[in-house]
């Protein structure tokens, strides 16, 4: 079970307190950026990890409350310092006056190298799913996929399921969004339902 989403990560402990032994170890992206930002890059820039303020932009108000997380914080400094949302943002740009369009373009930072076409996918449903099909069949097989689009995870319904194969095993997986839909596919797997090995859960609609 994945956990990108804290929104969905407070639901599983309020309301499927039984299956969080089958969650992800993996932190969200934020965290996860939050985390490196304040080891490898404070490392490589020679910062002490205590001077860097992280501020991370995000669309959903559930972000602020993960940043708050016990867990989330290391040796008492915060993996991320700040949460803004993108609405938030948007609101200090015309607070202060700035006109986008008339900003001289420029090349985004890229501290950790080219960004993978995976990462483009990761806010939509089924895009996790993806990502994680590519890397596990690369880390199996020692190939790249001929076809990157995993189109049986890809869309808007609100569940999707697949049966892809990997080398020589045949790997059953799901993506679902809204919290409607992944109660109902907890349940079936709570009632003995044992045919899929990775589920992504978004409880937002479409991801």
């Amino acid at each position: 079970l994945t956990w990108c989403c804290p929104g969905w990560i407070k639901y599983a402990e309020e309301f499927q307190s039984d299956l969080l032994e089958n969650l992800s170890s993996c932190k969200s992206p934020q965290q996860m950026m939050g985390a490196i930002i304040k080891s490898y890059f404070a490392e490589t820039e020679k910062i002490a990890p205590e001077n860097i303020y992280s501020v991370s932009i995000m669309p959903c108000t559930a972000k602020k409350f993960e940043q708050q997380r016990e867990e989330m914080i290391q040796n008492g400094i915060s993996d991320v310092d700040a949460v803004l949302t993108t609405r938030e943002l948007a609101r200090m740009i015309r607070l202060y006056g700035i006109d986008i369009n008339k900003l001289e373009p420029e090349l985004a930072d890229s501290p950790l190298g080219t960004r993978s076409s995976a990462g483009k996918i990761f806010g939509t449903s089924g895009g996790v799913m993806e990502a994680a099909i590519r890397s596990v069949h690369y880390f199996i097989t020692g190939k790249e996929m001929v076809k990157f689009q995993v189109k049986a995870v890809r869309g808007l319904e609100g569940r999707k399921e697949a049966k892809i194969n990997i080398g020589e095993l045949e790997v059953g997986v799901a993506a679902v969004s809204g919290l409607k839909n992944a109660e109902i596919l907890m349940e079936e797997i709570r009632n003995g339902r044992n045919d899929l090995h990775f589920i992504e859960v978004m409880p937002c609609p479409d991801g």
